[in-house]
């Protein structure tokens, strides 16, 4: 029914996405005729872009979760629960990697609260880690390939949405003629704002609470790699402090090795000197990345992890003061027609981590509003 009031999606990352595949699985869309339309300057398969953050994000489950940030803990443990009953079900063929994750901790002696409801939690005994290390725990996480995991979620939404690679200036730009061609002449009846970064500049929103974190992994190619390993070293006060290294292997045989996180630095390409840095901190805590065909032969000169990469990459996490925002929004008027608007971004580094359950709370937040 191309007349009738359509839902709008704007972003295809992996909250975008999510969003969308939540909102066709929803009484709404069982009930209703409202034709559903992404529109997106990135997608899934493009070139790597630092302003697409789901395809070079590591990406592993890891809450960075306050033990007192409730929502926080409440989106990330519901979409641990969708992510690992996905891989019970299928597999690899996922993109997901059940693993045995190990965290340590340098200056502190304690960890979240939200890793004790994983899958084979412990605390480690001292004598088994390194003495640099102040306290360590275990469990069972998961790691992703966005690729794959991407592709699955635009495949559950083929025939069910329009997809269209469309720059959306600002809001009220859905009533333009080269929008409306895509989506209809009816304004919408909702529009779902998943933008990421581009949160801070589309108009309408302009969301100055919005800022990229600037992320540099480097990805190895190390099929024996079959853990994950994270150091924290210091506080993450109540998010992404501290310095933080960590090896996030792939089923594919990649390995994701970081990172930076710097605040408010838009500089889209590698820095040679953090390269070194990473290579460097990532052999520290774990020496099992280094080839084992090249063991007792190392180049002091050089790191024996570098003839395994294959690839330098950075990212910008869409970080917000006040974290993730969701919620429903002022109504927007596209004349005299008056269009709902839930907002779903600000995830910073924790996009892979909450994505389901922000898809599930933007929706159910629309369908209580109308």
């Amino acid at each position: 029914m191309p007349d009738a009031e359509p839902i709008v999606i704007i972003g295809a990352g992996v909250i975008g996405l999510t969003t969308a595949v939540r909102l066709i699985e929803s009484p709404l869309y069982a009930t209703s005729k409202h034709p559903i339309h992404i529109l997106a300057n990135h997608l899934p398969n493009d070139p790597l872009d630092p302003y697409y953050a789901s395809t070079i994000a590591g990406a592993h489950h890891l809450s960075f979760a306050d033990d007192n940030d409730t929502r926080q803990r409440r989106y990330d443990t519901r979409t641990f629960q969708v992510m690992y009953d996905e891989w019970k079900k299928e597999g690899e063929k996922t993109g997901l990697m059940s693993l045995k994750q190990t965290e340590y901790y340098v200056g502190t002696d304690s960890h979240l609260k939200v890793y004790e409801h994983h899958p084979d939690f412990t605390v480690l005994d001292k004598s088994n880690y390194p003495t640099s290390i102040d306290h360590s725990i275990s469990f069972t996480s998961l790691t992703m390939t966005p690729s794959v995991y991407l592709n699955r979620l635009l495949k559950r939404l083929e025939g069910k949405i329009q997809i269209h690679r469309y720059h959306l200036p600002c809001l009220s730009h859905l009533k333009h003629p080269s929008c409306t061609a895509l989506i209809g002449s009816k304004s919408p009846l909702a529009v779902f704002v998943c933008t990421g970064i581009g949160a801070l500049t589309l108009g309408g929103v302009e969301d100055t609470d919005v800022y990229p974190t600037r992320g540099q992994v480097i990805k190895l190619r190390a099929p024996w790699m079959r853990s994950g390993w994270t150091r924290q070293v210091g506080s993450l006060d109540g998010g992404e402090g501290g310095e933080r290294t960590y090896i996030i292997p792939r089923y594919n045989g990649e390995v994701i090795i970081g990172g930076t996180r710097e605040q408010n630095d838009w500089y889209p390409y590698p820095r040679e000197e953090t390269t070194e840095d990473i290579l460097k901190r990532a052999q520290e805590i774990c020496p099992d990345l280094v080839p084992p065909y090249t063991k007792g032969k190392e180049d002091h000169e050089e790191s024996p992890l570098k003839e395994l990469v294959e690839g330098v990459l950075v990212g910008f996490r869409p970080s917000r003061d006040g974290g993730i925002r969701v919620d429903i929004g002022d109504d927007l008027y596209l004349g005299n027609d008056k269009v709902k608007v839930v907002y779903n971004y600000g995830h910073g580094g924790a996009g892979w981590q909450s994505c389901w359950g922000t898809a599930e709370d933007a929706v159910e937040q629309l369908i209580k509003s109308l």
